[in-house]
């Protein structure tokens, strides 16, 4: 007897804004999660803390569990746990033998549910600018696997259709252009490999059916890869978008706000963590309405602070004399999460903006609270200080450095150091900056210490 229910999730075709947000939900309340070699790093960064997370493989040309075996595991999943999540790459439904894994769900009286994903077919050659259809070009579409068993050599079936897209084919492109050929489409054909579609480390390469085997040899491709075939490829050179944002390596905590700089590629490499026996922070929650003013530096300052107040048996209610500032918008809105509002936020996001708003009043003498990083820069509270306040800072959190993952910085156009510890990180790991890839930063406090590190960058307003 099933105790849970199995969900087969879209995962979508790689770039993680793309799944929906069924399955993003479903996602941060599985119990169990299967997924597939090609699932998101990033989307298994949703699921909970205690979730199971299992892999079933699914590299190109093997798998590391067979699909008998992947279908009889959700089965038995489903009588262990109440939420078990199948993700699967691009839509569930499309040559991702989805049908066969609730087929198998069905026999054995397991409920379930399909939630559709983004399929690679029409979201790769959108993000390389080829539309699949085009009232100029042809109003209808075909899509073919290319994919093969070991040995078998036969001609491609080719439909009749004015843009044929070619999944799972790379191994057998040479048989797909001569079956094309074979079917009368003429040798000047446009046709366009997309490789790694949405991904920040996309590649498009185009050709003609006569000549594109010849570009191939020059230009090898990597997998996952899908084809476009028809008129509509010549489209690419005024439509496409993706390719032309610049690729931004983003290694610090947030990476919304970041957004409209281009093509966010986060990779954590600091983690915020709390201070064990943090007595000094203790002390100042239950002091903090004797401060004139309270400044938040970062969303995660207000995030351990308001722990430890909470912890303490305290709420928002001890600073109702207390004056807040925050360093921009997104701590601002953090802030008022726990029911208040920043009485200063500067259009610039840094500790000089905060600086320049409290040159304007008289805070001489004023008692600042500045709960912060215990690494931190010392620019805001020595500014504080000159400008006659009493400040007190206080060690709120620490960083530490994770394994951000594999990154390929030959599709990497720039860094974003959001922090000095961002910074020191970067270098422990990677040593320095490659020559093609430029360094941008926030504030002048980071750009210093990216200084000190040898590196140039430039400051960049968010």
């Amino acid at each position: 007897m099933s105790k849970g229910k199995v969900y087969l999730v879209g995962a979508g075709p790689g770039d993680t804004g793309l799944i929906t947000v069924r399955g993003q939900y479903l996602l941060k309340n599985a119990d169990t999660i299967l997924y597939d070699h090609l699932s998101s790093p990033e989307l298994l960064s949703l699921a909970k803390p205690s979730a199971e997370l299992i892999s079933v493989g699914k590299f190109a040309g093997r798998h590391t569990m067979p699909q008998a075996e992947i279908n009889q595991l959700l089965v038995d999943k489903a009588k262990q746990y109440k939420m078990v999540v199948r993700l699967k790459g691009g839509d569930c439904y499309i040559f991702g033998r989805g049908g066969e894994e609730v087929e198998t769900c069905f026999e054995q009286g397991v409920p379930f549910e399909v939630i559709p994903g983004v399929t690679s077919a029409f979201a790769a050659p959108c993000y390389a600018g080829i539309p699949p259809t085009h009232r100029d070009c042809t109003s209808n579409v075909a899509i073919v696997t290319g994919h093969r068993k070991k040995g078998d050599n036969r001609p491609i079936d080719i439909p009749i259709a004015g843009t044929i897209v070619f999944l799972m084919s790379v191994s057998n492109i040479e048989n797909i252009i001569s079956s094309l050929l074979a079917a009368d489409f003429p040798a000047t054909t446009p046709i366009a490999a997309v490789e790694h579609g949405t991904c920040y480390d996309q590649r498009s390469i185009t050709g003609t059916l006569e000549n594109f085997l010849d570009i191939l040899e020059k230009k090898p491709l990597r997998t996952p890869a899908l084809f476009i075939v028809g008129k509509v490829v010549e489209m690419k050179e005024k439509l496409d978008w993706f390719e032309k944002k610049p690729r931004i390596l983003l290694l610090g905590i947030s990476a919304e706000r970041y957004r409209e700089l281009g093509t966010i590629i986060h990779r954590p490499i600091i983690s915020c963590r709390p201070i064990q026996n943090n007595a000094p922070l203790t002390n100042a929650v239950k002091s903090a309405g004797d401060y004139d003013w309270l400044i938040f530096t970062s969303a995660n300052a207000i995030k351990f602070f308001f722990e430890a107040l909470y912890a303490n048996g305290l709420d928002s209610r001890t600073l109702a004399n207390t004056k807040i500032a925050a360093i921009g918008k997104a701590t601002a809105r953090s802030l008022s999460n726990h029911g208040l509002r920043a009485d200063i936020c500067p259009k610039t996001e840094s500790s000089t903006g905060l600086l320049e708003e409290f040159d304007r009043i008289d805070i001489t003498g004023k008692k600042l609270l500045l709960p912060q990083a215990r690494i931190a820069t010392e620019q805001l509270p020595t500014g504080l200080t000159e400008m006659g306040a009493d400040v007190t800072k206080i060690d709120a959190y620490k960083t530490i450095e994770v394994d951000p993952g594999e990154i390929d910085f030959d599709y990497i156009d720039q860094v974003l150091f959001t922090s000095g510890s961002s910074v020191h990180a970067f270098i422990n790991k990677f040593g320095k900056l490659p020559e093609n890839v430029k360094a941008i930063c926030l504030g002048k406090p980071t750009q210093a210490i990216a200084k000190e590190n040898g590196i140039d960058a430039e400051i960049v307003k968010v």
